[in-house]
């Protein structure tokens, strides 16, 4: 069905670009509206079986990319499938969300981190987003967990990621306590 919802895209495209022209040229006052009405009329009546034809054909591919669903729903749009001589396993974004998410948590220095996991056609892209402790040596940090996100997601799935790219958002400083008297 994606196919076929290209190709309602693609007309409904051609149209709008088509319409655009004509009222672009209609308001410079490159073409006139009334000899292009006369013409239009007279193609109108003379071809009303064509005209009809199109018209429907047009109406039902509208109607159709209209209340047609995409199925970016499906578990294997938003994640991946690894076959093997059992079967299909599917690993969704969330799997590989709450992997790296177990991963983070084995690094005290990373504050209030946040998993974000995309997959495509080029393969499966992690960002870590996190604020760090003071005195964290950042290179080093980001090196051992880029790595152990690598190797642990690869270990436990035999897909390698892409990317992990780690967004270090600032130093997180801890609110300094009201001292009771």
């Amino acid at each position: 069905m994606k196919g076929f919802e290209k190709f309602i895209l693609c007309i409904f495209s051609v149209i709008m670009i088509v319409l655009a022209v004509f009222f672009i040229l209609v308001s410079t006052g490159m073409i006139q509206v009334g000899d292009l009405y006369a013409v239009a009329v007279n193609f109108l009546t003379a071809h009303k079986l064509w005209v009809l034809i199109i018209g429907a054909i047009v109406s039902i591919l509208g109607l159709i990319g209209l209340f047609s669903s995409s199925d970016s729903s499906d578990e294997s749009r938003s994640g991946l499938a690894i076959k093997n001589e059992s079967g299909t396993v599917f690993l969704n974004r969330d799997t590989f969300e709450s992997m790296i998410m177990s991963i983070t948590k084995n690094y005290p220095e990373l504050v209030a981190p946040k998993v974000e996991v995309s997959i495509s056609e080029e393969g499966v892209k992690a960002n870590v987003i996190a604020q760090i402790l003071p005195d964290t040596v950042v290179p080093t940090l980001t090196a051992k967990l880029q790595d152990n996100i690598k190797n642990t997601v690869k270990k436990q799935t035999t897909i390698e990621i892409k990317e992990a790219n780690v967004k270090i958002k600032g130093v997180y400083i801890e609110p300094q306590k009201k001292q009771q008297n």
